[in-house]
């Protein structure tokens, strides 16, 4: 099914352009970008008409897909069809030739300046075009402008929800993990079947289609539940208990995209494994963006706490599986996270040392690590994929300790290292017996560890005892209120591990 990207430009002449050159933007620059894209898009600009023209371009607003703005020279007609379009829907795009021609009050949200002149700035426009193309196609549903800002902090029931156009080429694969359309999917079976066929976009499809179901669901429970009454200071030993039913809200909306994440890692398919890193950065944004009015910790928190165990239990498995591959995916691979004030980061999980929203356990990791531990009885379905309860801890406890070995180079160039937290798993002591054994004595799983960690891995056994003396000083949480009694051997030959 074609969409309409629909252009809003000057037509007559400004101080930058005539009426030919803006003609000439429009026929050889925006519209073979846009319809070369790949993404079944037909690009339009209003034209000059009998009939009332204004409804017509109104129309446009309204009902196309993407809206690509270009603000140079501040044309006034640009800029009220903008604050229209503002109004209706997300999916617009910003352009201009200079930065003076974007406007204070748009400045917070993505723009980007063009060179029309010269060959190379053409090449260059055309192939951000059609990145940010893309891009919208990934995210749809993303709030950019100041408009969607507000409403976004109003309870989700209020705005509409935008249909998902889904191509006819992709009716073959086109199945959400959650929401309508999901009934009765077999989110295993369903990512072993897709993963057989190869096919990248079939995975991107699936993200796009389970994205616009989940965020509508996921903003609604999240405001519901800063709704509720809050009971103010809790004794720190009853805030696992106090933050449960909170996080048990959240949790009945993410195993089909666990199981998916996971077969895909044990398919080998890495456009599978890296819909963990697209899920994971929308729920620490949610998270990390406050909505109006009352906010409840423990509500506030919950949807990166699920991040926190996607992208942990998803680089446990690909550690387990030994596919280092995968393992360097989860480990180094950015993943956007969009915070309060319309401010983005793209950051590994190496370096998201506060990774879970901090106050939702008040800044006590030890509430994360044991909820992870407690995992096992409470979703079976984890038995699918690591074995027994004992090889499960093992697995997550050995991923733990691989960020905590990678520790030494984020100090050297002044990050704060991750939390550790494999010392609260029950099966720690074998974990680090058998991560130890196999670094000094399997040369091809020291390498497979090098190779995943990068940069963060080099030469792990010529640089071991730095780095097993800086794992053993990292505390887990805000509070050091005990001591850490399991230690990484400084030489790898001692038995004492």
């Amino acid at each position: 099914m074609t969409r309409t990207c629909f252009v809003i430009m000057p037509f007559s002449q400004t101080a930058s352009c005539d009426q030919q050159d803006w003609t000439w933007i429009f026929e050889n620059l925006f519209k073979p970008a846009i319809e070369g894209a790949g993404l079944d898009y037909e690009c339009k600009r209003s034209v000059a008409t009998r009939g009332n023209l204004v409804a017509l371009i109104l129309e446009d607003l309204r009902d196309s897909y993407v809206v690509l703005a270009d603000l140079t020279d501040q044309n006034a007609n640009v800029f009220y069809e903008l604050g229209v379009r503002h109004c209706l829907k997300d999916r617009t795009i910003l352009l201009a030739q200079r930065n003076d021609d974007i406007p204070f009050d748009l400045r917070a949200y993505a723009y980007h300046i063009y060179d029309w002149r010269t060959d190379d700035g053409k090449g260059r426009l055309i192939g951000k075009i059609r990145e940010l193309l893309a891009d919208v196609d990934d995210k749809p549903n993303r709030k950019d402008n100041p408009v969607s800002d507000f409403l976004g902090r109003l309870p989700q029931s209020t705005v509409p929800t935008t249909p998902v156009t889904i191509t006819p080429e992709e009716t073959a694969f086109a199945q959400p993990l959650v929401g309508a359309g999901s009934e009765g999917v077999n989110a295993t079976e369903f990512a072993r079947r897709l993963a057989r066929t190869g096919n990248p976009q079939a995975a991107r499809t699936v993200f796009r289609l389970t994205r616009a179901n989940l965020q509508p669901l996921l903003r609604l429970t999240l405001t519901e539940l800063n709704q509720e009454k809050s009971s103010g200071s809790v004794p720190r030993d009853q805030i696992a208990t106090r933050a449960q039913p909170y996080i048990s809200k959240f949790e009945p909306l993410i195993p089909n995209i666990e199981q998916f994440v996971w077969a895909s890692i044990d398919e080998g398919w890495e456009a599978g494994a890296k819909l963990a890193l697209e899920f994971a950065g929308d729920w620490i944004t949610l998270s990390e963006q406050s909505l109006n009015g009352n906010v409840i910790r423990y509500a506030q928190g919950a949807p990166a706490l699920l991040a926190w165990r996607l992208l942990v239990l998803s680089g446990a498995k690909a550690l387990s599986e030994r596919n280092f591959s995968l393992l360097a995916i989860v480990v180094r691979e950015p993943f956007e996270v969009e915070h309060s004030g319309s401010m983005f980061t793209n950051l590994s999980l190496i370096k998201h040392n506060d990774l879970f929203f901090p106050e939702a356990f008040l800044g006590y990791a030890d509430f994360g690590a044991k909820y992870l531990v407690q995992l096992w009885r409470n979703q079976p379905y984890i038995g699918d994929f690591f074995g027994t309860e004992a090889e499960y801890n093992i697995a997550v406890a050995q991923f733990l300790m691989v960020l905590a070995l990678a520790s030494s180079p984020l100090q050297a160039e002044g990050s704060k290292p991750i939390y550790p937290m494999y010392h609260f798993f029950p099966q720690k002591d074998r974990a680090m017996s058998a991560l130890c054994s196999r670094v000094a004595n399997n040369t091809s799983y020291r390498q497979g560890l090098e190779m995943a960690l990068g940069d963060y891995g080099k030469d792990l056994l010529g640089t071991w005892a730095d780095r097993a003396k800086v794992a053993n000083d990292l505390r887990s949480g805000s509070q050091h209120y005990f001591l850490i009694p399991l230690q990484f051997p400084e030489n790898l030959n001692s038995n004492n591990r």
